[in-house]
């Protein structure tokens, strides 16, 4: 077969690391004195967790927050969860269900893969480090300064790095906006339900469940 590429997402894709960004909020309320964070965690989750800083920020503070302020305050939140990615003892992460025998999987086989995500580099490399997977990325693309998704342009970067056309690619995604994101790059897209029902998910071709559901074969088939 002609050679696929296997582009992810990171946080709710291959790890849960809801929880680190939770805190990493957390210690932007407490240097900026933005008072108690009256989000839960669980509401974190379900509705911002994968969304871009600003939309929770605006959502949750009532005042105005001028456009430099709120990036100084991007660039803090930043740096709080990358620390606590590197300082805590597991890293506020963990891989989720079945995902390490699908990397595995894909690794042997020797299809190229990537990470396609909007986090901060250095966090991405680290929160790899920390669960054992930095070796299986040919490359790694962070859309931190690029437009959020559902653009499709740190699809479209990972792509390039990895030498193979958007149309020989499939985007593993646990966000609605990703999964757009991947249609709108003109690749494939297979959903995992860690966020959103399958039911919800109209832009992927492939809808799970769990990594258990899943077999290498659907994804080859895909390009056939």
């Amino acid at each position: 077969m002609e050679n696929i590429s296997i582009l992810w997402d990171l946080d709710g894709t291959i790890v849960d690391s809801a929880g680190l960004y939770y805190e990493a909020y957390r210690g932007v309320y407490n240097k900026y004195n933005l008072g108690p964070l009256t989000a839960s965690e669980e509401e974190y989750r379900t509705r911002y967790f994968g969304r871009a800083f600003e939309v929770f920020m605006r959502d949750h503070i009532s005042e105005t927050i001028p456009d430099r302020q709120m990036m100084a305050m991007k660039m803090d939140y930043l740096r709080f969860a990358n620390e606590y990615v590197v300082n805590s003892e597991d890293g506020g992460i963990s891989l989720l269900p079945g995902v390490e025998r699908v990397l595995d999987a894909f690794y042997e086989k020797g299809y190229p893969m990537a990470i396609a995500s909007t986090s901060w580099l250095p966090t991405v490399v680290h929160t790899l480090e920390r669960v054992g997977q930095l070796e299986k990325f040919a490359n790694i693309s962070s859309g931190f300064l690029l437009p959020s998704k559902p653009a499709p342009d740190v699809f479209l970067l990972a792509a390039s790095l990895n030498h193979v056309p958007p149309e020989r690619c499939i985007v593993f995604e646990d966000s609605l906006a990703g999964m757009k994101g991947a249609k709108n790059a003109g690749m494939k897209c297979a959903g995992i339900s860690t966020s959103v029902s399958t039911a919800q998910m109209t832009d992927a071709d492939i809808k799970l469940e769990s990594y258990n559901d899943l077999k290498i074969e659907d994804v080859e088939a895909l390009f056939r």
